[in-house]
């Protein structure tokens, strides 16, 4: 401790700043200050006047190197690691410490080279913010605090070099879909337009109407929309044999296929033997006759059950004479029960081969007085 009044030299304050800043120094003398300073408290005071004199500091790049290469190999303790993690995701920190922490970073300005190694070492991490969901009061300050703010590219505009680029980067590739849409690949043929480079990967594709000049049939390609090949792909891959391609409007209007909604469009749908309200008629009246009671199990009818089936035998689907009522249950359980003739699944593989004549009406009436 330096006497009252004492004042140093120009040249004693020089070395304790080297000494200070461990210029100049030795190895040997640089290890002996570091084995020094182990095991010593630091109070606060000394850390804040230590912390505000490094503000606004920075390593050199030789610095920075030096560090990197002293780090190097060290092994960090878990209880370590737990520190930095928790310090990153700013868990267990007070209110204070991270405005200070906000304060710190506000202002600052990345470089061109640091961005770029930042998002290299980034590549292929999930964030710690992946799943959690932000509070409404946080995403009111989010809101508030970008209000008045305009876009980062306000006012700006792309060159056309940028948009084709993006254009490029945003395209579909054959390669690609092979690999990720196997079904899809299986279905439609693809090819890369030929008169174009192959850099730009204009993928093209046959139109679905079979007389378009652009169909498979006659050998014909055009370029789909970004959104066609998009839908075409995600129907497929459902399952879903829906969004065609097609080159025109017109070749929509006239494709069968288009509007068909994965039906088929040329199925001959067979005309019944009776209108909608001659049946309605029927149904109502066997119901009334039979009280709406299931002749099966005497529960509530809703439905009419045919004695002789309306697909084998379509003269006698109004006849009142060979239908009654009966519940849902019993109309399947019993009615159509597996096995016999009425069962729903051997109805299903048979084909009525009767044709009525008038002859046979007269027999069928006859029989009926009888």
């Amino acid at each position: 401790m330096p006497k009252k009044g004492y004042k140093q030299t120009e040249d004693h304050r020089r070395k304790m700043i080297e000494v200070h800043k461990r210029e100049n120094l030795s190895e040997e003398t640089r290890k002996k200050l570091s084995d020094a300073m182990k095991g010593r408290i630091v109070s606060e005071e000394t850390r804040r006047k230590i912390r505000d004199s490094n503000k606004g500091k920075t390593h050199s790049e030789e610095a920075r190197r030096k560090i990197s290469e002293a780090n190097k190999g060290k092994i960090v303790s878990e209880e370590h690691r737990k520190k930095i993690s928790n310090t990153n995701k700013r868990e267990n920190l007070s209110e204070e410490t991270i405005k200070k922490m906000s304060e710190s970073h506000k202002g600052k300005v990345f470089s061109e080279e640091t961005k770029r190694r930042m998002s290299e070492s980034r590549k292929g991490k999930i964030s710690s913010k992946k799943g959690i969901k932000l509070s409404e009061e946080h995403k009111r300050k989010i809101s508030e605090s970008k209000k008045g703010n305009k876009h980062h590219f306000f006012g700006k505009t792309r060159s056309e070099e940028t948009k084709r680029k993006i254009q490029l980067s945003n395209k579909y590739s054959i390669e690609y879909i092979l690999k990720k849409y196997s079904f899809f690949s299986k279905i439609e043929e693809m090819r890369y337009d030929p008169d174009k480079p192959i850099e730009e990967k204009e993928i093209q594709v046959h139109c679905k109407y079979f007389d378009c000049e652009n169909s498979k049939e006659k050998g014909g390609w055009f370029t789909p929309t970004a959104s066609q090949l998009h839908e075409r792909i995600r129907n497929l891959e459902k399952g879903v044999d829906l969004s065609y391609f097609y080159c025109c409007q017109e070749c929509k209007d006239l494709c069968p296929l288009y509007n068909s909604l994965g039906s088929d469009p040329f199925r001959v749908i067979k005309e019944l033997p009776y209108t909608y309200e001659e049946y309605q008629t029927f149904r109502q009246h066997v119901l009334t006759r039979d009280n709406r009671l299931c002749q099966f199990c005497g529960s509530e009818a809703v439905h009419v059950h045919h004695e002789r089936p309306q697909k084998l035998e379509p003269f006698f689907s109004l006849d009142p004479d060979f239908a009654w009522s009966c519940c849902k249950e019993c109309h399947y359980e019993k009615g159509h029960k597996a096995g016999t003739e009425c069962d729903t699944s051997n109805l299903a593989k048979q084909q009525c081969t009767k044709t009525i004549t008038p002859d046979m009406v007269i027999e069928q009436m006859k029989g009926l007085i009888k």
